[in-house]
This record gives C-alpha cells, structure tokens and sequence, in this order.
C-alpha cells in the first residue's frame, strides 16, 4: 500500500509540474500585452517642436514631473534646438545638428550653456508611442557644473499641438472631478 501512495502521490506531483509549465507561459503573454508598445520613430514623426514632461536621474528615486518651461525644436534639416523659457526670456540651452539611426538618436552639440558638451556627440536611445510622446535616455559623466556624476537621465517629451482650448478645458475639469466635487473651484482652476 505504501508504494502505491507513493506512487500516486508522485504522479499528481508530476503532473501539477507540468501543469504549471504550460499555464506560465500563458501568464507570462498576458502580463507582456498589458506592457506600452514603443515604435522607432520615422523622421516625419520625429520632427516638430517638444516639452519636457518628466526626468528622472538613475542616482535618485522615480520621476520628476518638470514645469512647463523647457522645450526641443527638432527641425527637417537635421538640426536641433533645446530652449527653456525664464521670467527675463527665453533662452536657447544647446543646439546643433542630429543623426536619426533606428533607436539611436545622436546630437552634435555646437553651442551649450554646459561648455563641456561642445563639439561633442551626444547618443541617446529614443522610443516613441505614437506620435505624441518621445522618451529619450542618455548617459551624463560630467554636469554643467563640473561635478562628476555618472548617470543615466531618462526623460519624457510630449509633442505640442494646436489644441481647442475649450476642449482641453473641458477634459481638464473632467480630470479635476475625480479628486475635487467642487464645481466652483473647478472653474476657477479652470477658466
């Protein structure tokens, strides 16, 4: 008797294995559909003005939401802009040439207010989804203060548009309405 339930009991075990290996790889396509699929971005849907949404640095903790301040101008020429808008103006930050290559986007940086950075190419890896977000990620040795960082900065640009304000109003106030029920405060925060 005790052989049999030793036998019975190793081939429920057997088969609870191989049971488990074939629903794995079930699980396993169900929790990678769910992920965002990037494409490599043609130059038509690379070209266009961007903002900055989000950076986040591989030696901090998660993403930064950035306020609306700091764009890039990609132009059809091949050349590249990054500007940032202050209380006395706008101001150019870098700019030079670009080479598109797949998911490899490189600058070559003429002028920079990071003087380090001149003449200089600089890689980045560039994913898209869409054609309305660009996440780009790119390697920084040396900041533009001249400290050491060795780091990875991984940002996430939304590309401007020509928006019907009411809509987005509207969209806006319906966003609001899952945290605030106060319709007039709503309408002050969005006019």
């Amino acid at each position: 008797m005790g052989v049999e339930l030793y036998k019975f009991n190793r081939m429920k075990t057997t088969k609870v294995i191989f049971l488990l290996i074939g629903i794995l790889p079930f699980i396993a396509g169900c929790g990678s559909a769910q992920k965002v699929s990037y494409n490599i971005p043609s130059a038509k849907q690379f070209v266009g003005l961007w903002e900055v949404k989000a950076i986040h640095n591989s030696d901090e903790a998660g993403y930064m939401v950035i306020p609306s301040r700091k764009f890039k101008m990609i132009f059809d020429d091949g050349r590249f802009m990054n500007f940032m808008s202050t209380e006395k103006g706008a101001i150019i930050t870098v700019d030079g040439t670009y080479k598109l290559d797949g998911d490899l986007y490189t600058e070559k940086i003429e002028h920079s207010f990071n003087k380090r950075q001149e003449g200089k190419d600089n890689p980045l890896n560039i994913k898209m989804t869409r054609t309305s977000f660009m996440y780009l990620r790119w390697f920084q040795p040396v900041d533009e203060f001249s400290v050491t960082r060795n780091r990875w900065i991984e940002e996430i640009w939304q590309r401007v548009t020509i928006e019907d304000f009411e809509v987005s109003n509207v969209d806006l106030r319906q966003e609001l309405r899952l945290i605030l029920d106060n319709d007039e405060l709503i309408k002050q925060m969005t006019p």
